[in-house]
């Protein structure tokens, strides 16, 4: 697989910071020397390969079917299907995201929606719809090998523009306030003329909405960003039920972190139920939610509270925390191996479980705070 991810990956050495008027305010520079272990795809690739693995390994897959139950016993759990079918098996893993259905049934918690007060427009297309327009092919300049990533912030909105797969497509995002008749539903059809009014009079302007003015139709959405507070529990009553990725942390984009921390939440659930065996699934389940809960609550919180920080961002502050290029990079996230930490933790977790013991966490802050003293980018040599 890791081939195949190569094939598809978007290889970038920096990430460009712009003012309004297109000035280059800051890099996030990604050098050779960091020698980080990550794979950055596009998401509907990731999802075909996945699919595809899954297939390869005989995993039976349904689509177009209703969950309408879940259910467990001492020995079992299982689902109950639209068609009166019901699926027993050892354990529940429940990753429907953030509108899960088996949020409630499972942690018996139903959070309230954190309204951001934001939308974002999304789109992404073939890189030759643009490559002969010469007011919009600017995006295209110097990729090949490697792809370019531009983000422009302004006040009550910022544009990120730029290219994946090599080159192969043109992707942006528009987080703005307009939020009026929006739901959470990612697929609202969106016109990406009305993404364009949102920066049209930015000195920049101009030569953005070149690039939005040529998205295919049917290749914009516009939805709403919002998220909730961490849950208490990700577990059932019982042991054999538990929810992971958007179904039990939903976030706002803006860290970078939602689908990094899901499929971190996969890898070490594998992990724990390879260690706890098929005779102390209920164990396994819970070791994994005490080696992942804490850890991804602070990620949370933290991308909820750094989202409203970004719109209320100022070029000319005084201090560094205000600026719109300060987005915390703590090494505590990025460069965790969650797969080694697993294994290395797993029996001392287990053993506290089993005796009562209260088991700190060795993979986030100790006070839960989202700590951003040691930067990845500035021991990198990120410039200031």
């Amino acid at each position: 697989m890791a081939e195949s991810l190569d094939n598809i990956r978007t290889v970038l050495n920096s990430i460009d910071l712009h003012d309004t008027f297109g000035e280059l305010r800051g890099k996030m520079v990604f050098p050779s020397s960091m020698n980080w272990d990550v794979v950055t795809v596009q998401r509907s690739g990731l999802l075909d390969l996945l699919y595809q693995t899954a297939k390869d390994c005989g995993v039976d897959l349904r689509f177009g079917v209703k969950v309408t139950g879940y259910w467990e016993s001492e020995d079992g759990a299982g689902i109950l299907l639209e068609n009166g079918d019901k699926v027993a098996a050892d354990c529940v893993i429940a990753a429907d995201g953030i509108h899960s259905r088996a949020r409630d049934i499972i942690t018996g918690e139903e959070p309230v929606p954190h309204e951001t007060g934001v939308a974002i427009y999304r789109s992404h297309f073939a890189a030759d719809i643009i490559a002969g327009q010469p007011d919009a092919n600017w995006i295209l300049e110097g990729v090949g090998e490697r792809d370019t990533c531009k983000v422009y912030f302004g006040k009550n909105a910022s544009l990120m523009i730029g290219t994946l797969g090599k080159g192969n497509y043109v992707f942006w995002a528009l987080p703005h306030r307009d939020v009026e008749g929006l739901s959470e539903a990612w697929l609202q059809p969106a016109d990406a003329l009305r993404a364009s009014e949102c920066i049209k009079d930015w000195p920049i302007g101009k030569k953005t909405t070149a690039v939005l003015s040529r998205t295919p139709p049917g290749s914009c959405w516009n939805h709403l960003l919002t998220s909730r507070r961490p849950l208490s529990t990700w577990v059932s009553k019982g042991g054999r039920m538990i929810v992971i990725g958007d179904a039990a942390h939903p976030m706002p984009p803006n860290l970078g972190q939602g689908a990094n921390q899901a499929i971190e939440d996969a890898a070490v659930l594998a992990i724990c139920l390879e260690l706890s065996g098929k005779e102390n699934i209920p164990l396994g389940l819970r070791v994994m939610q005490e080696l992942r809960h804490k850890r991804v609550s602070v990620v949370q919180n933290a991308a909820i509270d750094e989202m409203e920080k970004s719109f209320r961002a100022n070029w000319d502050a005084d201090q560094t925390e205000a600026k719109p290029n300060h987005v915390p990079h703590p090494a505590w996230v990025l460069r965790h191996d969650c797969i080694k930490h697993a294994y290395e933790e797993f029996q001392t977790v287990a053993d506290s479980y089993l005796n009562g013991r209260e088991y700190i966490p060795t993979n986030a802050p100790v006070d839960g705070v989202y700590d951003c003293g040691d930067d990845v980018f500035k021991s990198a040599g990120k410039p200031s």
